[in-house]
């Protein structure tokens, strides 16, 4: 059974008021899935959309010959791009474009799934007019959020956006976290200990500060590892937020490289169809004037009826 907190996970119907999500709640039929069965296929009619309520769905789409070779040579012919579990929905634009389907949805065991028809979903919207324009403004905002991803300089300096971020503290935690990783540091506290047990081995006959078995020596160096402790932890924290940052300066990246390729692929596609148009016109013109320059020669060739030459007399 749908419920409004499902319902509002969707992006499109977040923003929908108490009414509108009890009206659109009675839209939803259920309908099951056995295992390996498939919901729907790339390139079909996308007239609905479907919450999960039970199961899993595996989303693939299929792979040509070229793409096999760089998958390792695999002999699948469809790759899987994402598993939906329960309460995850797919199909939410097939509401408003009606496009065909980009990929292939099957089940991975026994689904129970809720439906939604695009036309009674364009019904519900032509009542509610207002609802529609809601829509619309979301939809513009998410193509505008794109957008402007696209137009923006994805790639950035991950140390120099930590170096904006970090206080005074942090700067001297890394500098001490940097000193106490490095050969430099080990010389100098091997120095300092062997010049510490020299001295207090040489006043053995004088009042040492700090006799054997240098229990102060043993407390500072204890001091020395409590400290130095928590300063390298601050310091891998650090080091973990730029692992996180670079994580997503990386998949912005890898979205803008997507989104470029699908804009480079539509104005392939619009160039394409452009000069097929300007072919087609090209041949129907050329057909056209042969066309006209054998009729002309007909003409000139078929003698007239009414000339002297082409008619005879009978007495």
């Amino acid at each position: 059974m749908m419920t409004r907190e499902d319902l509002i996970k969707i992006p499109i119907f977040e923003k929908l008021t108490e009414a509108d999500v009890e009206v659109l709640l009675q839209l939803w039929k259920e309908r099951r899935l056995k295992d390996g069965q498939a919901l729907f296929h790339k390139g079909d009619r996308g007239d609905s959309m479907f919450l999960i309520e039970e199961g899993s769905l595996e989303i693939t789409v299929p792979v040509d010959e070229r793409q096999k070779f760089l998958l390792f040579k695999r002999a699948d012919k469809e790759m899987r791009v994402s598993v939906l579990g329960q309460a995850e929905f797919v199909g939410e634009l097939s509401l408003l474009d009606g496009l065909p389907r980009t990929a292939t949805a099957r089940a991975l065991e026994e689904c129970r799934l809720l439906e939604m028809k695009r036309d009674d979903f364009l019904g519900f919207l032509i009542e509610r007019p207002s609802v529609a324009i809601s829509m619309v403004s979301e939809i513009g905002k998410r193509l505008r959020a794109t957008n402007e991803l696209v137009t923006s300089l994805a790639s950035k300096n991950v140390n120099e956006e930590i170096e904006e971020r970090l206080s005074f503290g942090d700067r001297v935690a890394d500098k001490v976290a940097e000193f106490g990783g490095s050969w430099s540091f080990i010389f100098s506290f091997l120095f300092f200990m062997g010049v510490w047990m020299g001295l207090n081995t040489w006043q053995l006959l004088a009042q040492p500060f700090d006799e054997y078995p240098f229990i102060l020596l043993n407390l500072m160096l204890s001091t020395i590892a409590a400290l130095q402790g928590p300063v390298i932890m601050m310091s891998q924290n650090r080091a973990q937020k730029k692992d996180r940052l670079r994580a997503d300066l990386d998949y912005q990246v890898n979205l803008k490289s997507e989104l470029m390729l699908q804009q480079l692929h539509a104005k392939i596609d619009e160039l394409r169809t452009t000069d097929l148009m300007q072919v087609q016109e090209a041949l129907q013109a050329e057909h056209a004037g042969l066309k006209k320059r054998m009729e002309d020669m007909e003409r000139d060739v078929v003698p007239k009826a009414d000339s002297p030459e082409g008619t005879s007399s009978v007495r």
